[in-house]
């Protein structure tokens, strides 16, 4: 069994307690793309789910066929498919030693402009402190397949001396569609990002004002945005609960568990966490567990939720 199937069956065992970040991610996105558990790749539509699939994938091949071969497989042109390829690093030197374009090959992650990003992110050091159990990274990369700087969120893990990763572009940035609400993890996401997108066009008070409006709230779909003052955690935009907008308050579930506390550590620039804990459902107004994506852009978190069995 593979690791991150080990990662799915640890992750459904605390699911209603507040789950790590990384290791809620891998198990929900594998559970909504990958049914069977053996091989069979994810829609390319559900990018997270298949984006770890394939570095999965390279760690297998890695693994079978030895460095040389793993590295030479990766460095061809022919193993990239459109926007989605892997890139290896030695994960002692932190430099690239395979890539389809050549041309990045020998670059380091920490001293080279490979690890700073158009926007002056510098994700290479957080590439390269990846261990074994993988981590996410949201950056500003080159797309192969549209020649554009888009956002992209990485998945990279360390297997013996190397890093691999591979990463998926912004489903807002570029021609996929959304997803199927019936992938919640996947339509969670794509919702945070359509947010994201909307605060980065049209700035924080038309995006606080989109979504404080009743036309936001589909369901018990909406788009909630918290703005960090002085340590607190003030709601600033929520369809579904207009009379918490402008208060701050405990963020403590009914289970007890502190989830306020842990959207408050959403680190900036991240590619941002799951967090599960009880709250309203809008349409029975009753606790129900849901399933939390945030991302952090400086003091406003943006976070969409799915709640347990409804869709």
């Amino acid at each position: 069994m593979s690791n991150v199937k080990l990662t799915v069956l640890a992750g459904l065992g605390v699911l209603g307690i507040g789950l790590a970040a990384a290791a809620l991610v891998v198990g929900i996105l594998a559970l909504a793309g990958d049914d069977d558990g053996d091989g069979d790749a994810p829609s390319q539509a559900n990018g997270p789910a298949y984006t770890i699939w394939l570095v999965e994938q390279a760690v297998a091949y890695y693994e079978a066929e030895g460095r040389e071969a793993a590295v030479a497989h990766y460095s061809s042109p022919e193993s990239r498919d459109g926007p989605w390829y892997v890139f290896v690093f030695d994960a002692e030197s932190s430099v690239l030693i395979g890539h389809f374009n050549e041309e990045l090959i020998g670059q380091s992650l920490l001293t080279d402009p490979l690890g700073t990003d158009a926007t002056g992110y510098h994700f290479g050091s957080a590439m390269a402190a990846a261990d074994e159990g993988g981590r996410w990274i949201t950056y500003v990369f080159l797309n192969p397949d549209t020649g554009e700087q888009q956002r992209k969120h990485a998945w990279v893990v360390r297997s013996g001396g190397l890093l691999f990763g591979s990463g998926w572009y912004d489903y807002s940035s570029h021609a996929a569609p959304a997803p199927s609400k019936t992938n919640a993890p996947a339509y969670t996401i794509w919702l945070v990002e359509q947010a994201l997108e909307r605060y980065e066009r049209e700035g924080i008070e038309a995006t606080i004002d989109h979504y404080n409006s009743p036309e936001a709230l589909d369901g018990s779909w909406y788009v909630f945005v918290l703005e960090e003052r002085d340590g607190e955690l003030y709601s600033v935009a929520n369809s579904n609960r207009p009379d918490i907008v402008g208060t701050t308050r405990e963020r403590i579930d009914a289970t007890g568990f502190n989830y306020g506390e842990v959207f408050a550590a959403t680190v900036d620039g991240g590619a941002g966490q799951w967090v599960s804990y009880l709250f309203t459902h809008p349409e029975t107004r009753e606790d129900a567990l849901k399933h939390t994506w945030i991302v952090r852009r400086g003091d406003f978190l943006f976070g969409v939720g799915w709640y347990d069995g409804i869709r």
